[in-house]
């Protein structure tokens, strides 16, 4: 606990501003629960790779149109890809009983998968699909699809995440008045 407790500030020191209202880790106080956190895995990955030298592949597709740049990882804007993902944590406490859990095994790619569906159509997030290397056991990938519903629109997000390979968000709106919305961000490392 307490090394986790240093590296955590260390952390926060050396890589996040000093104003707490921009703390890219505000967002993930209070981990906790029982199913796959989010939250906890966003953090693990973010101690694991900080000031790894990653170069991204940044393309954005918005309703057909494309747009390619790159970016170092110390210059992209972590806070709205963490605040996409972050949102989406089913580990506390009151998400218990409101997603049934499917385990299985997968020869072809030689993985375990672990999946939770939301039982309610009104849960933000509906789906979260973890797939484990068998050998290794860590985390290849994590698929999550939310959806949200209001008076003025629908939005349904797919989201992917591979350990430094890719970051996808995929967003499709369907507003009450006006014309639908499909936008795709990705994040491509370039291999080293």
């Amino acid at each position: 606990m307490f090394r986790f407790f240093i590296a955590f500030t260390l952390l926060g020191t050396l890589f996040l501003s000093s104003c707490k209202e921009d703390n890219k880790l505000d967002m993930f106080a209070n981990v906790k629960g029982t199913y796959f956190s989010v939250k906890q895995f966003s953090l693990d990955e973010w101690q694991t790779h900080a000031g790894e030298p990653i170069v991204f592949k940044q393309t954005v597709t918005l309703n057909g149109k494309t747009d390619t740049s790159y970016v170092n990882i110390e210059q992209l804007d972590w806070r709205p890809i963490l605040k996409t993902f972050v949102e989406t944590d089913i580990s506390d406490r009151k998400f218990l009983g409101q997603y049934t859990f499917n385990q299985f095994d997968d020869a072809t790619d030689n993985t375990h998968n672990f999946m939770y569906v939301a039982n309610n159509k009104n849960l933000f997030t509906q789906k979260l699909l973890i797939t484990m290397d068998v050998n290794s056991m860590k985390v290849r990938g994590v698929y999550i699809e939310t959806y949200k519903k209001s008076i003025w629109n629908e939005r349904i997000q797919k989201l992917y995440y591979a350990p430094v390979k890719i970051i996808q968000i995929q967003q499709y709106d369907h507003p009450l008045v006006g014309s639908k919305k499909e936008l795709v961000t990705t994040y491509d490392a370039i291999p080293k």
